[in-house]
């Protein structure tokens, strides 16, 4: 059975993907809502777009002017609140801003409530969480081994025959 700080670094990797993902997708959902646009939903969505850029960014690599004046990036509230704003942001008639509005609003929620429980790893960016799980992995922790027991090996080494 793997440790709590191996499956902590499973998950930490998997909300990063997970993050990426959701603002990429953002991306394209902006691009989709501004093609044929009013001048003020095409602003929106280059603010959109830049913001989006530059958390994929921060995803990868935490800058130091990330945790000093955007502190609420790190945190499980924050990131579900922007998550929900960029909800609203793509959400439009177009199939791509539906599916991209209702995945940030839920994981947003999601985001939200999981701040409110204490078993979470903290956020950090996915090159932190790989070379962790590249430790993990070169020490050879946490490698399942398969159970041996006497009945598996007599089984496989001593032939059943009946002496009676």
């Amino acid at each position: 059975m793997p440790s709590r700080t191996k499956i902590e670094n499973i998950m930490s990797l998997t909300l990063n993907a997970v993050n990426i993902s959701l603002y990429l997708l953002v991306i394209a959902a902006t691009i989709v809502k501004c093609i044929g646009a009013n001048f003020s939903f095409i602003v929106m969505g280059i603010y959109g777009v830049i913001i989006a850029a530059l958390l994929v960014v921060n995803e990868f690599r935490q800058f130091r002017i990330s945790l000093d004046y955007f502190l609420f990036l790190s945190l499980y509230r924050g990131r579900g609140m922007i998550l929900i704003f960029f909800g609203c942001l793509v959400l439009d008639t177009a199939v791509v801003n539906i599916i991209a509005g209702t995945l940030n609003l839920s994981f947003g929620f999601m985001y939200i409530i999981m701040s409110y429980l204490s078993r979470y790893p903290c956020l950090k960016p996915i090159v932190i969480n790989w070379q962790n799980w590249n430790d993990f992995s070169a020490e050879g922790l946490d490698l399942i081994r398969p159970k041996t027991t006497h009945s598996m090996l007599d089984a496989q080494t001593i032939p059943i025959t009946s002496s009676y």
